[in-house]
This record gives structure tokens, C-alpha cells and sequence, in this order.
């Protein structure tokens, strides 16, 4: 089994896959991407994903990309990896065009690309146990976080920042100190028996695990609720959590070396977990 692209509908090994240097994708990030878990079979929360790639194709305003004939060539990638659980990337660019600043007129095809590769959750799993430690960051990003880009230099400068701190993740903060989220996941807490996150807007990334995990809230009788938070009433909660695609809820136990709560993954942080591989199911 080994990692497989599609490159506008031509299956290749990724050493084969070539993109042109006018690329507005590779020029300006003119892009944007999902990530999708297969797993045992199935698509993990596949109309969610799908959902939001296409709102981040429609907020950028990249036109011509066919959706039914791109998940047909995500189906035939994942098949051609030939793996049960598998790790797909999608990728669209506004297409090859001279490089001007302005969208090409009329407008060229755009560049579609899927790259799939086996995936071993043994790690993750792993760490969804004993939890993980965070920083805290600056957020220098964009102000349309909403938006799925692959305008991600914030986030990488951020990540590797974790890095170098032996730590899982970096949690965000904004200009006037208040929390928004993680650079990679989603970011939730407990705090008075409730499940909070900040408000979905331009300043978040609407996560589609989040929703998921909110939805699991819910039927366990969890009351979920959107507030700002400061980083200091951050390191205060009862229990701090990440959602993502590929980590699903993964506590967070210690921020910037202080422990959260007893420094355990906590009981609300438990059950949430359990639901969803119920669920997921």
C-alpha cells in the first residue's frame, strides 16, 4: 500500500504528480483543501466535509470544479491506495493562469488535486488516553479563518513553535487576548459543567469534528455553549479538549506547562469520547 495522487483525474505515484510553476495555487495560495478519514470502509462525517468545501470554493469564487466527478476520482484514489483506513487530501487552485494578482479572465480550470495514504490511528489512539500538552500562541492570521485556505504560514510558524516546546498543539489568541482556536483542531472546554467554545464566525474555522462533537453534547445531556474566553480563564477550566478529523477528541492536559484541572483527561472529555466511537460507528 503506498500513498497515491490524483492530479485532474490521472492516477500516479506522488513522485509522478507535477503541478506548473504558474499554478496560482503554488504563486499566491490561491487554494483551498479538505481533509477526509476513511475509515473501515466509510467516510467519516462526509457530507459535513463536503459542506464546507464547497462553501470555501464559493467564498474564494473558484468556478468550474465538478464535485460529482471529484469525490468519483476521491473513490477511485482511495481504492487504488487499496487500504481499510486511509488519510485522503483534497486540494483545489483557481488553476494555471500569468501571474497577475487578479482572477484570470475568463476564468481557466482549476487544478485538482487528491492525494490519499494509508493511516494507522495507533498513535492517536494512544494519546487520546493520556492526553497532550499545548502552548499558547499569538494568532497572525488572516481575518477570514473561515474560510478552508491553504494560506496556512501563521499556523505553521505557530505548529513549529509547539515543536520546539515538546508540545502536541498551539492554542490561539487574538490581538485583544481572548481565545479562537488551535492552528490544526478545533478547541473546546468545560467550565461550570458546560462544554464552551468560541463563536463560529469569521475568526474560527467552522470544524466540521466540532459540530460533531456539539451534536454528541447534546444527546449526552451536555449543555454547549459559545462564549470568549481569555487564556487565563482558559487555563482555569475544569478540561480543555481538541477536535479534529484525524485526532477526534484528544485532551488537552497541561497548557504552556501548567497542568489543566488534576492533569488527567477529564470525565466530561470521557464520555464525549465514548460517544463518539458509538457513533462513529
Amino acid at each position: 500500500m503506498a500513498t497515491i495522487a490524483c492530479l485532474n483525474g490521472e492516477l500516479t505515484s506522488i513522485e509522478d504528480a507535477k503541478i506548473s510553476v504558474w499554478d496560482r495555487g503554488f504563486l499566491f495560495g490561491d487554494a483551498v483543501y479538505e481533509v477526509i478519514l476513511y475509515r473501515e470502509g466509510r467516510y467519516r462525517l462526509f457530507d459535513e466535509h463536503r459542506s464546507r468545501l464547497s462553501r470555501s470554493l464559493r467564498e474564494i469564487e473558484i468556478v468550474g470544479c465538478d464535485l460529482e466527478r471529484l469525490y468519483e476520482r476521491m473513490d477511485r484514489t482511495v481504492a487504488a491506495v487499496g487500504a481499510a483506513d486511509a488519510i485522503v487530501y483534497i486540494h483545489i487552485t483557481r488553476g494555471v493562469a500569468p501571474r497577475r494578482h487578479a482572477f484570470p479572465n475568463p476564468p481557466v480550470e482549476p487544478t485538482e488535486l487528491i492525494v490519499a495514504w494509508p493511516y494507522d490511528d495507533s498513535t492517536n489512539a494512544m494519546l487520546r488516553e493520556t492526553g497532550v500538552g499545548v502552548i499558547a500562541a499569538a494568532d497572525l492570521r488572516w481575518k477570514r479563518r473561515d474560510i478552508k485556505s491553504t494560506n496556512l504560514l501563521a499556523n505553521v510558524l505557530a505548529c513549529e513553535e509547539a515543536k520546539r516546546a515538546d508540545c502536541f498543539e498551539a492554542i490561539l489568541y487574538d490581538d485583544e487576548g481572548y481565545i479562537t482556536e488551535a492552528t490544526h483542531s478545533s478547541l473546546l472546554w468545560v467550565r461550570d459543567d458546560e462544554l464552551q467554545a468560541t463563536a463560529e464566525g469569521f475568526e474560527i474555522l467552522p470544524g466540521t469534528t466540532r459540530r460533531f462533537v456539539v451534536e454528541l453534547a447534546r444527546e449526552e445531556r451536555i449543555p454547549f455553549v459559545e462564549r470568549r474566553i481569555s487564556l487565563d480563564e482558559l487555563k482555569d477550566s475544569d478540561e480543555i479538549l481538541l477536535a479534529g478529523t484525524s485526532i477526534e477528541i484528544l485532551p488537552v492536559v497541561a497548557i504552556d506547562s501548567d497542568k489543566v484541572g488534576d492533569g488527567k483527561p477529564g470525565p466530561t472529555t470521557r464520555r464525549l469520547q465514548a460517544a463518539y466511537q458509538r457513533l462513529a460507528r
